[in-house]
C-alpha cells in the first residue's frame, strides 16, 4: 500500500512538470498589429505579441486586411481582454484565444467575415471556426462580400519572394 501511495505521488508530481502550464493572462492591448495579431502590456509592464488562435485574417496588403485590422481594434483597442494561452508559434508568440467581457474575440472575428478558420495543409483544428466562417460565408459578411476572396494562406504563396 505504502508502494503504491509512493507511485500515486511520484506521478502527479511527474505529469504536472511535464505538462506545460497554460495560465490565463490579463493584459491592456497596447497595439493591434493585423487581424490576428496583437500586443498586449500585463500589470507587470511585459509586453506579450498574441497570434489569436483558430483564425487566420488577411494580410496587410491583401483586401480586406486593413478592415480586419480596424474590427479587431474597434472590439479592444486599448482594453483589457483575458488571454487563454495555448503555446507557442515558431516566431515565438503566445498562441491564444483573446476575451474581452467574456466573449471569445477569435470567433467574433470570423463570425462577421474578417478572418477565416485557420488551416494547416488543408485542415482546421477548430470545428466551430469552420462553422462560424460557413455562416459568415452564407450571410455575405465582411470580406464573403467579396466575389473571389482569396485565403490569406493563398495571398502569402502568391505573394512569396
Amino acid at each position: 500500500m505504502l508502494l503504491l501511495k509512493r507511485f500515486f505521488i511520484f506521478s502527479v508530481l511527474f505529469i504536472s512538470l511535464i505538462l506545460p502550464v497554460h495560465a490565463d493572462i490579463r493584459g491592456k492591448v497596447v497595439k493591434v498589429i493585423d487581424g490576428d495579431t496583437i500586443d498586449i502590456l500585463t500589470s507587470q509592464k511585459q509586453k506579450i505579441r498574441i497570434r489569436l488562435l483558430d483564425i487566420d485574417a488577411p494580410e496587410s496588403r491583401q483586401a480586406y486586411g486593413n478592415a480586419s485590422k480596424k474590427y479587431l481594434a474597434s472590439l479592444i483597442a486599448g482594453n483589457t481582454v483575458t488571454v487563454k494561452e495555448k503555446g507557442k508559434d515558431v516566431y515565438k508568440r503566445t498562441l491564444a484565444t483573446i476575451f474581452y467581457n467574456s466573449v471569445n474575440i477569435n470567433a467574433k472575428m470570423v463570425e462577421n467575415g474578417y478572418a477565416w478558420a485557420y488551416r494547416y495543409k488543408g485542415k482546421a483544428n477548430s470545428k466551430k471556426m469552420v462553422e462560424l466562417e460557413s455562416i459568415a460565408k452564407q450571410n455575405r459578411r465582411g470580406l464573403w462580400k467579396d466575389k473571389k476572396p482569396i485565403a490569406p494562406w493563398d495571398f502569402r504563396y502568391q505573394n512569396r519572394h
